[in-house]
């Protein structure tokens, strides 16, 4: 299922003429520089073609295919690739330096040796640039055209001992050695753009995929096709390889059956093995269809060209904030978020509508709320990518469900806090504030997220985990009052707990007669009387018998009012702190013995 909607997405949005989604044969790469060539063949300049900021990142381009390379062979791609392909030469970090160095069976030349690092031609390199040069001699040899001769004859006299001799490069060299793609430019054309050379490419790897073996019925579109032996690795996924890593892969005999290997024990053709590989590095690529939730990378869209869907579910899922940026950090992307007023302003209707049971229409939400939306949760492992989770609904009902998240979440806040809390927000109250770069389980980030998205119960051991947060720091803030109210909520329309629903409020409610909640409230009024009282005091009850009495008040709240009746007589305030003693106490017969988890979570909300 999961493969099928990506390639239903892939056919929305290549029908699309506005999308630049790469086309059958092509793919995207990020490439930092553009080897400036004459018509003669001879390199003049290095072009750096990075974003202009102060710390440069590659540009996205649209190049011929880049199959996935695997195992130790060069596997050359076409008109784009990296210096030790096109140079023909090896950057050799510190750790591996004395072993390539003084091994004379891989080593041709030392080009520098600075004694920490090195730049060598060894076999290896050379045999990739000859693989790289054979290649392009291969599909362009009988193509006329200045640009393509200009490439074969750069190809043709490149010798890749000239490396650090050639002055251009000598000025981009720590750069070029990073492991950074080139494209290739003559006469203020890149060739890869070049719509003659973009035929030429297309009809030679038609001409390679018809040459391939083990034509099969695709498991995805159910035509007889080649079969994609190697799938397309997939990028941006936090935490996974750099290169990239595969969805679908078999790597081990004990994966394998019927005598198959690799992916032809998962049959699916190359047409739509590049769709739904091309279409999900697309959307990874965008800011704005993905975020980061615990160690998952959540990517969603919906079945239409519009972004005004997912423009909206990014708003919901980590929503801007008019006084506090921290939520940020969710977004894996160097871009900073936006406070948005407009989108305040449109997420506050859509919850006073879902409050009043209003329908959501296309005119509130601003797309039609028929169209079935995806949210697909990858997480890495190793070379290779596992689902944690998929997601599929009308986006209709999905805003619903978001919309019901945040007004269960609702309490009363200061102005200075944010007007809404995302998923990842609520994950950091379950990192320990000693704990530095702390992050929260993948577990409760999946469990969070599938209870946000069904409606259902949230995760007991999110609840848990807050609750135990509040016990050893004595500090319960919006954010985690809010989950609290928002689990209890869920669990009394459920009916699984006693306390009524009616008695969970977003703000303090003095005629709530549930017992824990009372306590809760006596808690706050002795801790008031006693910092207003002992203002220099270096600690208060709550640090020394918060965790106990939210627990065991019957051992604790005893002692805590006779410690306070000294406390009052000192107090400026002390009438009026009695009477509201005596206003709590009104509703509590006897102080319970325990308090169960649920009794906790009230006692905190009163508190």
């Amino acid at each position: 299922m999961i493969i099928q909607a990506l390639n239903q997405y892939y056919d929305i949005l290549s029908n699309d003429e506005e999308c630049s989604i790469p086309r059958k044969g092509f793919s995207t790469a990020k490439v930092s520089f553009a080897i400036n060539l004459s018509p003669e063949g001879q390199l003049k300049h290095i072009i750096d073609i990075r974003t202009k900021e102060k710390n440069p990142r590659p540009k996205e381009v649209i190049v011929p295919k880049q199959a996935s390379r695997s195992g130790a062979g060069c596997n050359p791609y076409f008109l784009c690739d990296n210096e030790k392909n096109i140079f023909g030469i090896e950057y050799v970090k510190k750790k591996d330096r004395n072993k390539i160095l003084n091994d004379s069976s891989k080593l041709q030349v030392i080009l520098e040796d600075t004694g920490e690092d090195a730049v060598v031609v060894t076999k290896r390199s050379k045999k990739c640039f000859e693989a790289f040069r054979s290649l392009h001699i291969e599909i362009l040899e009988n193509v006329d055209g200045v640009e393509a001769k200009a490439l074969l004859s750069f190809l043709k006299s490149w010798n890749p001992e000239d490396f650090l001799s050639h002055p251009k490069i000598l000025e981009n060299k720590v750069d070029i050695l990073k492991g950074a793609f080139f494209v290739f430019e003559v006469s203020g054309s890149y060739l890869h753009k070049l719509p003659e050379l973009k035929k030429v490419w297309e009809i030679s790897s038609e001409v390679q995929n018809a040459e391939k073996i083990n034509s099969a019925q695709c498991l995805v579109t159910g035509k007889v096709e080649p079969i994609s032996r190697i799938h397309q690795k997939i990028k941006s996924v936090s935490g996974a390889q750099s290169a990239g890593a595969s969805l679908i892969s078999f790597d081990k005999q004990a994966f394998c059956s019927y005598g198959k290997e690799q992916s032809f024990n998962a049959p699916i053709g190359v047409t739509a093995e590049f769709k739904y590989t091309t279409i999900l590095n697309y959307l990874l690529a965008k800011p704005k269809n993905r975020l980061l939730v615990a160690d998952s990378t959540v990517v969603f869209w919906a079945e239409a060209s519009d972004d005004t869907y997912e423009n909206l579910a990014l708003s919901l899922l980590n929503p801007p904030s008019l006084a506090d940026n921290s939520d940020k950090g969710s977004l894996e992307t160097d871009e900073k978020r936006v406070n948005d007023e407009r989108t305040i302003q449109l997420i506050g209707d859509i919850l006073t509508k879902v409050r009043n049971a209003n329908p959501l229409d296309s005119k509130t939400i601003g797309a039609d709320p028929k169209t079935q939306f995806y949210i697909l949760g990858l997480s890495p492992n190793n070379a290779r990518l596992a689902v944690r989770f998929w997601y599929r609904n009308s986006y209709g009902n999905f805003i619903e469900r978001i919309a019901r998240h945040h007004l269960d979440l609702e309490v009363v806040k200061a102005d200075f806090d944010p007007p809404f809390l995302s998923i990842f927000r609520l994950l950091k109250e379950t990192v320990p504030k000693t704990v530095e770069r702390g992050e929260a389980s993948p577990i409760l980030g999946g469990l969070m997220l599938n209870a946000v998205l069904n409606g259902t119960q949230y995760p007991i051991q999110m609840y848990y985990a807050i609750l135990n947060r509040v016990r050893v720091e004595g500090i319960i803030n919006f954010a985690r009052a809010g989950f609290i109210k928002a689990y209890l909520l869920r669990l009394s329309r459920a009916g699984i707990t006693s306390v009524q629903e009616s008695m969970i409020t977003m703000s303090l409610n003095e005629k709530n007669t549930n017992v824990p909640y009372r306590l809760g409230r006596l808690f706050a009024v002795l801790e008031k009387v006693q910092s207003e009282t002992n203002k220099e005091m270096g600690s208060t009850i709550t640090s020394k018998y918060f965790s106990s009495a939210s627990a065991t008040p019957a051992v604790v709240f005893p002692v805590l009012l006779k410690l306070a009746q000294h406390h009052i007589a000192k107090s400026d305030w002390g009438f009026k702190t009695n009477q509201a003693i005596e206003e709590i106490l009104s509703g509590v017969d006897v102080f319970p013995a325990f308090l169960n988890l649920e009794d906790q979570g009230m006692f905190m909300l009163g508190f």
